[in-house]
C-alpha cells in the first residue's frame, strides 16, 4: 500500500508499551495513542504522572536497565507493540555523564529489544538521535557519553534485527521541541527566564541544528508502529533545514518582546558538537511523514503552554 495510506486505526485494541512514558517524548506519545484506542502502559523509573491517566492508559513503575524488572513488565503487558524512549537524555560532555547514559540509554535498551525477541511482539520502535555519529565506525567519534550510548544502541537494534528477525523501527530524531519538554533543555530555560524577566545565560549559539516539533515527532512514532518493516535502517525525522540556536532563540526573544534579555556568549560552548540536518525522503518513503509544523509556529505554540502554567 501506498505509505500516505498507513492507516493508524490499526492502533485500536493493540496491547502498547511504552518504556520511558513519563518522558517528553513519552508522555505525548501515549495520550496520542490513547486517541487511537490502543491500550497503553506507560513504564517509567519515576512515580506515576501528576495528571489523571488518559482513557485506555495505565502505569508501572520499573526500572528497564534491570532485567528482571523488564521481564516482569512483559510477563504482566503481552505487549504487540513496543516503544523503547526511556533515556539518560542529558546531551553534556561532562565524565559524570558516562555511567548514566550506559545505564539508562544503552543497557535499558538492550534489555527491553532482548526481552521484545524472545515475546515475539509485532513491532518495536526505538528513538534514536541524530546526535549519533553517521559514516564509516571506524572513523566516526561520538561527541558526547548520550551520543555513543544512542549510536551503540542502534548497533544492537540492527543486529538484533539481521540475527533474530526482531521487527524494529529506528527513527533518528532531531532537536525535539514543544510543550512538557525537560526545564533544562534550552527552549524551555530560555522561555522561562524570560517570561519572569531573568536573563538567559546562552553559549554563543552559533550551532546550527534541525528543529523538529513535537507533535510531528510523535506522527512519525505513530506511523513507525504500523508501517512495514523492511530492514533495521535509521529513519530520520526532522525538518531537514538547519537553523542555529542562536537564530532560534532570538526569534523566541522576539515573540516573547524581550530579546534585551537574550545573553548570548555568557557560557561556554560545547566542544565538537554535530550539525545535521534530516534527510525527510526515507520517512516520507517509508513513512508516509513529512514536518507540518514550521519553526515560528511551534515556538508560539510552546509559549503559549508555557505562559499558562507559569500564571497558575
Amino acid at each position: 500500500m501506498p505509505m500516505s495510506d498507513i492507516d493508524l486505526t490499526r492502533l485500536r485494541e493493540q496491547n502498547v508499551l511504552v518504556v520511558g512514558g513519563t518522558g517528553f517524548l513519552g508522555s505525548h506519545l501515549v495520550r496520542s495513542l490513547s486517541r487511537f484506542g490502543a491500550r497503553v502502559v506507560g513504564m517509567s523509573r519515576s512515580a506515576d504522572p501528576c495528571e489523571p491517566a488518559p482513557s485506555g492508559v495505565s502505569w508501572r513503575r520499573g526500572d528497564a536497565s534491570d532485567a528482571a524488572q523488564v521481564s516482569a513488565v512483559f510477563d504482566a503487558v503481552r505487549p504487540s507493540i513496543v516503544y523503547q524512549l526511556t533515556s539518560d537524555s542529558r546531551g553534556g560532555q561532562e565524565l559524570g555523564l558516562v555511567s548514566g547514559s550506559l545505564q539508562n540509554d544503552l543497557i535499558a535498551t538492550v534489555n527491553v529489544l532482548a526481552q521484545a525477541s524472545r515475546s515475539r511482539v509485532k513491532a518495536v520502535v526505538l528513538a534514536g538521535s541524530f546526535e549519533e555519529p553517521t559514516g564509516d565506525a571506524g572513523q566516526s567519534i561520538p561527541t558526547s557519553p548520550y551520543a555513543a550510548a544512542k549510536w551503540a544502541s542502534s548497533g544492537y537494534a540492527r543486529m538484533m534485527f539481521e540475527l533474530y528477525g526482531l521487527p524494529i523501527t529506528i527513527l533518528r530524531l532531531t532537536m525535539t521541541y514543544g510543550p512538557g519538554q525537560k526545564s533544562y533543555k534550552v527552549i524551555p530555560y530560555t522561555i522561562r527566564s524570560l517570561i519572569r524577566g531573568e536573563t538567559a545565560r546562552l553559549g554563543g549559539g552559533t550551532r546550527a541544528v534541525d528543529w523538529v516539533y513535537v507533535d510531528d515527532a510523535i506522527e512519525g512514532l505513530l506511523r513507525a508502529a504500523v508501517a512495514p518493516q523492511i530492514d533495521a535502517q535509521p529513519i530520520d525525522i526532522g525538518s531537514g533545514r538547519l537553523v542555529t540556536v542562536r537564530n532560534c532563540l532570538t526569534l523566541l526573544g522576539d515573540l516573547l518582546e524581550r530579546s534585551d534579555l537574550l545573553d548570548f556568549g555568557a557560557i561556554e560552548d560545547r566542544r565538537m558538537e554535530r550539525e545535521y540536518a534530516a534527510f525527510t525522503g526515507l520517512a516520507g518513503h517509508r513513512l508516509g511523514w513529512k514536518p507540518h509544523t514550521d519553526l515560528e509556529t511551534g515556538l508560539r505554540q510552546t509559549i503559549e503552554w508555557y505562559q499558562a502554567r507559569e500564571q497558575i
